[in-house]
């Protein structure tokens, strides 16, 4: 009678020690299964983000090709025809027997027109932008837009400004007339403040502006927002990351980090 009792608790303890082992056994399966789900998301999440950037890259090269192009034709083209305007005007001045002061509104017109040309076919220029410093080319940026008189733009540069890639600078730079861009066609504003802030660790560039301002979250999701997209994708290029903060008129500030530049 012990002995049957004791080949019961034996196959009893067997028959929990094989629950026990088939309980683990399904445990450890179902956090493998878990485990590889993990991954294999992490995995095409890291694919999508390498794809976007890969895309968005693309899309850049294509775009700078395209200023390019665009600053050579204005340069050679529209650039020879209003030079060879002003001097058919100024021959037309000096074979008048009288002053015209129509006349010379209209050269002082083509003037204007072409120094304008040229600031704009400079700052499509792939070749310029990386032949000058970044705060030069923001300088030279703002020159452009203040001589128009309808918004000021400042630029505050904290810091001793560090040399950086050109293919960095170039990237910040777009992001850069890409967000004044916006400015001067959505934000009414007048004032305009770039902050560029050289850190140990980062380099820190803000543009604030005292204009209408908006709602991030819905105009990130229309096709209107598509500048300000251009603009967080371009830092995530870069390693770094673009934050914008808006409110209906409480004006907008966008403030791009770039890590180790």
């Amino acid at each position: 009678m012990q002995d049957s009792n004791q080949q019961i608790v034996i196959i009893i303890i067997a028959v929990i020690a094989v629950l026990l082992f088939l309980g683990i056994l399904l445990l450890i399966m179902i956090w493998a299964y878990n485990n590889r789900r993990q991954q294999v998301a992490a995995e095409r999440m890291q694919m999508k983000h390498a794809f976007d950037r890969q895309l968005l890259q693309a899309t850049l090269e294509i775009q700078e090709e395209t200023f390019n192009n665009i600053s050579q034709e204005l340069h050679d083209h529209v650039g020879q025809l209003l030079s060879l305007a002003k001097v058919q005007l100024n021959i037309i001045g000096q074979r008048a027997e009288q002053p015209d002061a129509g006349l010379q509104e209209v050269k002082d017109t083509i003037g204007q027109a072409m120094s304008i040309l040229r600031d704009v076919a400079k700052g499509l220029s792939t070749e310029r932008v990386q032949l000058f410093s970044f705060a030069g080319n923001i300088d030279q940026e703002i020159e452009r837009i203040n001589r128009s008189g309808v918004t000021q733009v400042s630029l505050l540069v904290e810091g001793m400004e560090r040399p950086m890639e050109e293919q960095v600078k170039l990237i910040l730079f777009r992001i850069i007339q890409e967000s004044l861009q916006n400015v001067l066609k959505h934000a009414a504003a007048t004032e305009v403040l770039i902050t560029c802030r050289y850190m140990d660790t980062a380099l820190y560039v803000s543009i604030c502006d005292n204009g209408s301002g908006f709602h991030v979250a819905e105009a990130l999701s229309k096709k209107s927002g598509l500048g300000l997209q251009h603009i967080t994708g371009r830092a995530a290029i870069l390693g770094g990351q673009a934050d914008i903060t808006s409110q209906p008129g409480k004006g907008t500030i966008i403030t791009i980090t770039i890590p180790h530049v």
